[in-house]
């Protein structure tokens, strides 16, 4: 700054403080004066000083991030989603925590040194009482979203600079960040930075829903809009209740809005009855039986709202540590090919069969479903045991994989095709599934791998609750209960531009958590269950020994169930008299390694099936006998199964791998790694 506007800065700042404006003709908003005025009285600050902006150290900058983690992981999003439309305009965008410290930073690498050298920057601390007004400390006391210009700063240093800030309130009114968008040059006008102020605004108010509804997943949360189309997809205000309808918590803008609905009072521990013409009961009639959106007043002023109703969302599920739990009590197991239930899937795990009861509770209802889980974990099981639980089991579930159908063909499977739509089209067309599933359950699996283009079309189909066939022109009513998987983050995918946001509460209804089996309460039951199922429902002299029993529920399962299964498939076809032993496990279970604590003495232990050394012989010619030599008793009695299997069946590989549960490329690869050599080509 040269020193003539330097000095006029500075006397600028001294005369409105005093009161004296002078001959300087641009007003100054009031509650800039107001922090020059505590700047210069109360925090001593000498605006003419140089000063560089404090930086914390990385390890200072941990202190202050390490308790608002949670609140970090979702305003990130925010942050990301703000700078996408302001990077290109010359902004650096800074996410502040209560104290002004900068905990998120994103901005033009190429002007880094620029940013560090003003203070934008991670681990910056902008509060007032340090930096007197600026955007950051100055939003931070007076609790108003707010622009500081250039000359509004108060130090000379930073008077080329402009922010525009907004606070960023918790469901208790205790503010837990802010969110600023900073640029190094911009017009003298301030009004320059209006728009700038009002995607601010909005990016705080988003972060401060997603972090409401984040805090109350597990309840029942009242979104209210003042316009019917917006009601679903973009609220102006949160209500959290519990299940007897009773109002938990309310966002800032409720707060305000209904505080007369309270009398002047609190709206906390209210039953929603009290403030809105409908009580809880009505609430989740009227939601089940008509549209997902329904018109409500308040009771004292009639203002008019239009709501959606969300659903209690996944129930957290942190690893346990677990101990081998006693072999289960006999109870009826499925049959091969038998429909599985919702109460047989949840096993004994308390926390499943918790969120399974909330399933049931909305099954009946149009609300759709979505799971998510880790591959393996069985979605599709769940979605098919939703559909037979409920009043739809006797009509159609038609399941889709997203990630398995080419992109170029998806859309005919979805929506169906008149006849000549297309070239190479049917000559009477296709029902897509869509129309196939009417009157029951459509599974959307990996709903996360769903092209861009088609999002929009399975909108309107969920709205509409018609679809149109490609190269129709009528409409076709639809009735049915959709069910979405994914392994995927779909808010990150929606952060990101990936997937778009009304669909993903049009999909959202109520969100569910499949567990990894390495988190399972009841895995020791869940091994049991599934052994007899892959024995055929013949559980007559079958037993899982101590020593493999610790080694399964100790394993991390990273294939989950699939893998259990296949485990266990192999660990019966190699297995004697129907115990299952350590040696039995497939290698990539046991590692090749015995667990650390020793069997119970009195437990009987069948012998380990070693390959006699005269066999091996015989088996393997004389160049691959170290081979077998230096396998490990797992190893020689795997290789023993493949021999075996392979001289039953002639060596006709393709029937050994059915009998041995393997694919053709791993029974070849065995074959190698073994020694293995058909008698045609030794």
């Amino acid at each position: 700054m040269p020193e003539q506007e330097f000095n006029r800065h500075i006397q600028r700042i001294f005369s409105c403080v005093s009161g004296n404006k002078g001959d300087d003709s641009v007003a100054v908003d009031t509650p800039i004066v107001m922090s020059w005025e505590r700047s210069l009285q109360h925090y001593g600050i000498d605006p003419s000083q140089p000063n560089p902006v404090q930086v914390l150290t990385a390890s200072e900058l941990r202190d202050y991030t390490q308790p608002i983690e949670r609140f970090l992981r979702i305003a990130k999003a925010g942050v990301q989603y703000l700078h996408r439309q302001v990077a290109d305009l010359g902004y650096a965008t800074l996410l502040c925590d209560s104290n002004g410290v900068t905990v998120d930073w994103r901005g033009d690498e190429r002007f880094s040194r620029q940013w560090k050298d003003t203070g934008l920057f991670l681990g910056a601390v902008w509060n007032e009482h340090q930096e007197g007004t600026c955007g950051v400390g100055t939003a931070l006391v007076e609790q108003v979203p707010l622009t500081v210009h250039k000359g509004d700063h108060f130090r000379a240093k930073n008077a080329n600079l402009t922010c525009s800030c907004a606070p960023i309130i918790g469901p208790g009114g205790k503010t837990m960040g802010l969110i600023d968008v900073s640029a190094l040059h911009s017009p003298d006008s301030k009004d320059s930075q209006h728009l700038a102020l009002q995607l601010v605004m909005q990016s705080a108010r988003m972060i401060e829903s997603a972090y409401f509804l984040s805090q109350f997943e597990d309840q029942w949360v009242l979104r209210l809009s003042s316009e019917r189309e917006l009601a679903e997809v973009s609220s102006e205000f949160l209500i959290a209740m519990d299940g007897a309808g009773k109002i938990l918590a309310v966002d800032r803008i409720a707060r305000r809005v209904l505080g007369r609905e309270a009398g002047g009072g609190n709206l906390v521990g209210r039953a929603v009855g009290e403030v809105f013409d409908l009580d809880f009961d009505k609430l989740l009639d009227i939601s089940s039986r008509s549209s997902l959106v329904l018109p409500i007043r308040t009771q004292r002023a009639g203002l008019q709202m239009f709501a959606s109703l969300r659903s209690p969302q996944a129930i957290s599920i942190k690893p346990v540590n677990r101990v081998a739990e006693a072999a289960p009590q006999k109870r009826q197991i499925p049959r091969p090919g038998e429909p599985l239930s919702l109460d047989y899937l949840a096993g004994s795990d308390r926390q499943l069969k918790e969120s399974v009861e909330r399933i049931k509770r909305v099954m009946n209802k149009p609300i759709p479903v979505l799971l998510n889980g880790e591959t393996g974990t069985g979605k599709e099981m769940f979605a098919q045991a939703i559909h037979n639980a409920s009043r739809r089991t006797d009509k159609p579930f038609v399941a889709v994989n997203c990630a398995a159908i080419p992109e170029s063909l998806i859309e005919s499977e979805l929506f169906g095709y008149k006849d000549g739509a297309f070239t190479g089209a049917r000559s009477k067309g296709m029902r897509g599934k869509i129309l196939q599933s009417d009157g029951g359950t459509l599974f959307l699996d990996e709903i996360g791998d769903m092209p861009a283009s088609l999002q929009p079309r399975l909108l309107r189909v969920l709205a509409e609750r018609e679809v149109t066939p490609l190269g129709g022109e009528t409409p076709i009513p639809v009735d049915l209960h959709v069910i979405c998987a994914t392994h995927r983050n779909i808010l990150d995918m929606v952060a990101s531009g990936e997937f778009r946001e009304d669909l993903y509460y049009r999909l959202n209804g109520i969100s569910f958590e499949l567990p990894p089996l390495r988190q399972r309460s009841d895995i020791a039951r869940l091994i049991n269950d599934v052994l007899i199922i892959e024995a055929e429902n013949s559980p007559d002299k079958l037993h899982i020994d101590d020593c493999a029993m610790q080694v399964l529920t100790e394993f991390a399962w990273p294939g989950n169930i699939r893998q259990l299964r296949n485990a266990l498939r192999y660990a019966l076809a190699v297995c004697d008299n129907g115990v299952i032993t350590c040696s039995d496990l497939p290698v990539d279970v046991t590692g090749g390694q015995q667990p650390a604590r020793q069997v119970v003495a009195d437990t009987p232990r069948p012998s380990v099936p070693v390959l006699p050394e005269t066999s091996a012989k015989v088996a393997a010619p004389p160049d691959n006998q170290d081979i077998v030599a230096g396998l490990n008793g797992m190893e020689q009695a795997e290789r023993q199964v493949i021999l075996d299997s392979l001289k039953k069946h002639k060596w006709q590989v393709a029937r050994a791998v059915k009998e041995v549960g393997i694919s053709r490329a791993t029974m070849y690869r065995k074959m190698e790694k073994y020694g293995i050599i058909p008698p045609n080509k030794r």
